[in-house]
């Protein structure tokens, strides 16, 4: 077997690693606190200066000690069971709290949420994670002037997602990684902002896209010139999946040129996760055979979450002028004869939007059966279609 320890002096052309656009290869990595500074500060050109772990939001901690106290197979649509080797796998998806040097010497803490896809409708659970982040805040103290009291309040925590896309999302430059630039621009003085702006910086974000497809679209005299470029396009060079090894796409045969020393400890990380994950071949299999079924049914329950949310906007919107209506109703009858006849029309009106609302209720209804379906628990579905438990017992 070819010798893959990663030694520089080593002369044999090529390493071979793990191929870690596999969750489970590339989670191992991630959990290594020093290469996972390595792939993100590469990633986004800034200085960490340190990096924290965010596994899991608090909810979802409850729900997962929920689950392992009942056992439930429905606490979250976001779990499968390895059926080999009863293992709980996740659909990749991880955050981490960061500090962050900016240019001016100054210090910023900061959100980092990193996703990974080899499917382009996985946009609806993007947009899930994405909207959950943005919430997220961070507690400050500041000392009153004049009591000299400290008083306590919370500020956003401006948030960076990553999307590492195993699929192409533009055809117009076939870059390898897109930057989305956050542009203050004022309308009429026609300039734009350069510093930092507490408001504005921390309500939006700049947003990083990888598109490993377009490494071929890559040529050397694209980034020899650019330290950045350099060190970014040999990070990404670890996902080349033209690189997989004839009979076994579970494992990487890349040139060892293109990693410069700073690569040194995450490919040395890589090529621990079979020493240190007996099973990793098995669970790579894992995910190859029943990762996606997963990743369709979060995609198809976060599709119908965001119809539920659009239906639900339109149930209350219908509710406001049906109490509108009754209220026309009330009134026209201390009118003449002829705003009698105007009542019975908003009467028949009102019978409408009933019979309308009672056709938005089906949809609800159907939507919890799919929900049911689907192994979610009766306080679940509640949550997510605002039904009574006993009506959902009864469906």
């Amino acid at each position: 077997m070819e010798d893959t320890s990663f030694d520089f002096d080593n002369e044999s052309e090529y390493i071979i690693i793990p191929n870690p656009i596999y969750d489970v290869v590339f989670r191992y990595l991630m959990e290594d606190i020093e290469s996972a500074k390595i792939v993100i500060s590469t990633l986004i050109n800034e200085k960490i200066i340190s990096l924290e772990p965010q596994p899991l939001t608090h909810s979802e901690k409850n729900k997962f000690e929920e689950y392992q106290n009942t056992q439930s197979e429905s606490y979250d649509q976001d779990l499968i069971t390895d059926p080999s080797t009863k293992d709980d796998i996740r659909l990749f998806h991880l955050d981490f709290k960061a500090i962050i040097e900016l240019e001016n010497g100054e210090e910023e803490l900061v959100m980092i949420e990193l996703q990974k896809a080899s499917e382009p409708n996985d946009i609806f659970r993007f947009k899930r994670y994405i909207s959950r982040n943005f919430q997220q805040k961070q507690e400050k103290e500041i000392t009153d002037p004049l009591t000299h009291s400290i008083k306590t309040f919370y500020k956003p925590i401006r948030l960076i997602p990553i999307f590492i896309l195993n699929f192409r999302i533009e055809n117009e430059i076939n870059d390898l990684l897109i930057k989305i630039n956050r542009t203050k621009e004022g309308i009429f003085k026609g300039k734009n902002l350069t510093k930092h702006n507490e408001f504005i910086d921390n309500l939006s974000y700049d947003m990083y896209v990888v598109q490993l497809p377009n490494l071929k679209q890559i040529s050397e005299e694209d980034y020899q010139e650019n330290d950045y470029k350099k060190n970014l396009y040999a990070l990404l060079k670890l996902f080349d999946q033209k690189s997989k090894i004839k009979n076994n796409e579970h494992r990487l045969r890349v040139l060892r040129r293109f990693f410069p020393e700073f690569m040194k400890r995450v490919i040395r990380r890589l090529q621990a996760a079979d020493i240190n994950n007996p099973n990793l071949e098995e669970k790579m299999y894992v995910e190859d055979e029943y990762l996606q079924v997963l990743i369709e049914r979060d995609n198809q329950i976060s599709f119908l979450q965001e119809q539920k949310d659009i239906l639900l906007k339109e149930v209350q919107e219908t509710k406001k002028v049906s109490e509108e209506a009754k209220k026309q109703t009330e009134e026209a009858k201390k009118e003449s004869e002829e705003a009698k006849k105007v009542s019975e029309e908003a009467k028949k009106a009102l019978e409408e939007i009933k019979k309308e609302t009672e056709n938005k209720r089906k949809i609800i209804i159907e939507f919890a059966l799919f929900l049911k379906s689907q192994g979610l628990s009766a306080t679940q579905i509640s949550e997510k279609t605002n039904l009574s438990i006993q009506e959902i017992e009864g469906l």
